[in-house]
């Protein structure tokens, strides 16, 4: 639904993708107070142990908020399963939010679950990579300028919904703060 897959992903081992996926997300929530950011967690809950790719935890106005993160390096698109997965993940051990990262696009069902559970979605791409799109009904398209970051091989894309059937997308960025702004709410 929003860029194609390149070879370039390919490069990243999985632990190498989690890690990317982290420094991303590192670098778009360091304005929280007391952040930590794990890799390969496991977490006990009342129904057993959970292994979760990505831990996320920081303070606000004295209240300590747990996202969980999971990276997909996927060629297919994420389809509706996989959100739900990791949103019964969320209800199991407590936390507050979830982050799905992937190579890969995301169907509209996805989407669509996603913004309805409070489930941010994130599409590494290739950073300062041109797109050619076409719109349609139901479909992402690129804002027509290059995703940039500062160097860094690949970007971050948030996707979400708006509730009605049309989706938006936000390039992360130093100056977006979008994902920030999830994570609060």
């Amino acid at each position: 639904m929003f860029n194609p897959i390149q070879d370039a992903c390919w490069e990243l081992t999985p632990e190498e993708f989690e890690r990317y996926s982290l420094d991303v997300l590192s670098e778009q929530t360091k304005n929280l107070e007391n952040l930590v950011i794990e890799h390969d967690k496991i977490v006990n809950a009342v129904d057993g142990s959970y292994q979760i790719d990505g831990y996320i935890e920081f303070s606000l106005m004295g209240v300590t908020y747990k996202t969980l993160v999971e990276c997909k390096h996927y060629k297919s698109p994420i389809n509706r399963e996989k959100v739900q997965i990791l949103h019964s993940k969320i209800q199991s051990i407590g936390a507050h939010k979830g982050i799905l990262i992937a190579t890969s696009n995301f169907q509209s069902g996805a989407v669509e679950y996603a913004t309805k559970h409070g489930i941010a979605l994130i599409q590494l791409t290739e950073a300062m990579r041109n797109y050619q799109t076409r719109s349609m009904f139901g479909t992402i398209v690129a804002s027509g300028r290059k995703p940039f970051n500062f160097g860094n091989p690949y970007s971050g894309v948030l996707i979400g919904g708006n509730g009605s059937g049309s989706f938006t997308c936000s390039y992360l960025s130093r100056n977006n703060t979008a994902l920030e702004s999830f994570m609060k709410n």
